[in-house]
């Protein structure tokens, strides 16, 4: 028996994941408004206001209607914490870029790229044109701040 309960703890330990669980996400949906008219196919990012969370950055990006939903490397939501609020994309050069035609696949992948390019540039956007003020565009001068809480959570931003 004893060599059974050995043998079973070996298989538990070897079977684990072995790494930190990932946090909780809740869900983040949100409009953004640039005037009082909806800005499109804008990437919303939340970037963890202290290095040391263990939170990632979620991004989302705006339909025809200015509505976007958060995502944390695929997943829906962001986890509980302090965020500055970045937006990138909505160039005066080429914000004709549009989701909606696009598969989830491909918005996903879409969203991603755009993600991985404002983590890249840390938090800067490539193109500087933008059809919102550029503040916005940087964590460091971003005038908005977003706690997400355990439940749902609305992020609403009229510039």
């Amino acid at each position: 028996m004893r060599r059974f309960s050995s043998l079973v703890l070996i298989c538990l330990w070897g079977c684990s994941s072995g790494g930190p669980a990932p946090l909780p996400l809740y869900p983040v949906t949100g409009n953004l408004k640039v005037d009082g008219k909806p800005l499109e196919a804008t990437a919303v990012s939340l970037m963890p206001v202290d290095a040391t969370s263990k939170a990632k950055p979620a991004v989302g990006t705006t339909d025809k209607e200015g509505n976007f939903k958060i995502a944390t490397n695929g997943d829906r939501g962001a986890a509980a914490g302090p965020y500055k609020v970045v937006l990138g994309g909505a160039t005066v050069e080429d914000s004709s870029t549009s989701l909606e035609k696009l598969t989830p696949a491909q918005q996903a992948a879409e969203v991603s790229k755009r993600q991985g390019d404002l983590v890249k540039n840390k938090g800067m956007p490539l193109s500087k044109k933008y059809k919102f003020p550029s503040e916005w565009a940087d964590p460091k001068t971003s005038p908005k701040t977003f706690e997400v809480t355990t439940g749902t959570n609305v992020l609403n931003i009229d510039i």
